[in-house]
């Protein structure tokens, strides 16, 4: 730990160096308290059920040592290795959106590649852990940041072929562990599935082989997810994009939309769920096509729509979401004649 020469203040120290320890165990939560009242021992910092409670005074006094200390050392970064990351690491706890203490970090993790491999995967592990632990707190600014995403995504997108850096079970991580937990701790998360949608189209770190695997589990995983959080209209509008992808006109790929639409709808009408996100997901897989796999639930989605449009109160949203998708339907099957 770079703090105790760094010459920082006692809250920079003691906040670092919680961050350098449980860089290697695992996630960890973070709530900033509005005093230190709140903190059950007499300490500067504390972790309690692996939650790390920060007083906001303390976090301000350990940005401004934090700032201090990586502008005075910027310059030597390579020479400054742990003091630029130890400061850079407060900097983007105090403000998720410091472009220059997250492209300092970038050119540390560059610099690396002219070490051992096993210091380079150290260090590449311990930046996933950073960003992890910023995305998936519940702290609406760094969950939300397009800094952090794209610095995430960076590093990936750069060092995914690096041997041992992936573990076997880092796609499930990837998708369970952070973007799916960031995206349920702040609903309609933007920039979370604008990564995902990265991830799905590039698939970094998978074999061409494992891609087409995957389709089916990432397609099944994310029906579950929006069916526990159906009021979450960013996650039904990623399943359409799934759904609506070019594979999706393969069999395989119209089998899987006739499933999808079958339990999305059997789900919505058994707990009569009135979600418009959820019902423009089956309007927009289901309404206007014609092919063979999906016209069994097909038809069982349009006379859900005119029960809905005769027993939903008169200009209702529902009511005239299925009037409206009823008329796009016929307009669909009976284009008009211009000739």
């Amino acid at each position: 730990m770079a703090a105790s020469a760094s010459g920082g203040s006692p809250e920079y120290e003691e906040l670092v160096g919680i961050l350098n320890s449980r860089s290697s165990t695992g996630p960890l939560d973070i709530q900033i308290l509005p005093d230190a009242s709140f903190l059950s021992s007499s300490s500067l910092v504390e972790i309690v059920d692996n939650t790390l409670g920060i007083p906001k005074v303390v976090l301000a006094k350990a940005f401004i040592a934090a700032r201090r200390i990586f502008f005075e050392h910027l310059d030597n970064l390579t020479e400054n290795v742990g003091l630029i990351l130890d400061s850079t690491s407060v900097i983007l706890l105090f403000d998720p959106e410091h472009i220059t203490a997250a492209n300092a970090r970038k050119r540390i993790c560059l610099a690396y590649r002219t070490r051992s491999q096993t210091e380079q995967t150290k260090r590449l592990k311990d930046e996933l852990w950073l960003t992890q632990l910023l995305l998936t707190s519940k702290l609406k600014r760094h969950n939300k940041s397009p800094t952090l995403w794209s610095h995430r995504k960076w590093l990936i997108k750069n060092f995914n072929t690096l041997e041992g850096l992936l573990g076997p079970k880092w796609v499930k991580c990837e998708i369970e562990d952070v973007i799916l937990r960031s995206a349920e701790h702040h609903p309609k998360n933007y920039y979370a599935w604008d990564y995902m949608r990265w991830w799905i189209k590039s698939r970094p770190g998978l074999d061409t082989q494992t891609r087409p695997q995957m389709n089916v589990q990432l397609a099944m995983l994310m029906q579950d997810w929006c069916l526990h959080h159906t009021s979450d209209s960013s996650g039904w509008s990623f399943l359409t994009w799934m759904m609506k992808s070019p594979e999706s006109y393969s069999l395989d790929g119209q089998q899987l939309q006739a499933a999808a639409g079958k339990k999305v709808l059997d789900y919505a009408v058994s707990l009569n769920l009135k979600n418009l996100s959820l019902w423009k997901f089956l309007q927009e897989i289901l309404g206007c096509t014609a092919m063979a796999p999906l016209q069994k639930v097909r038809f069982e989605y349009m006379g859900k729509l005119g029960k809905m449009r005769d027993s939903e109160p008169r200009g209702s949203t529902l009511q005239v979401f299925a009037e409206n998708s009823l008329l796009h339907i016929g307009a669909y099957e009976n284009p008009p004649d211009y000739d």
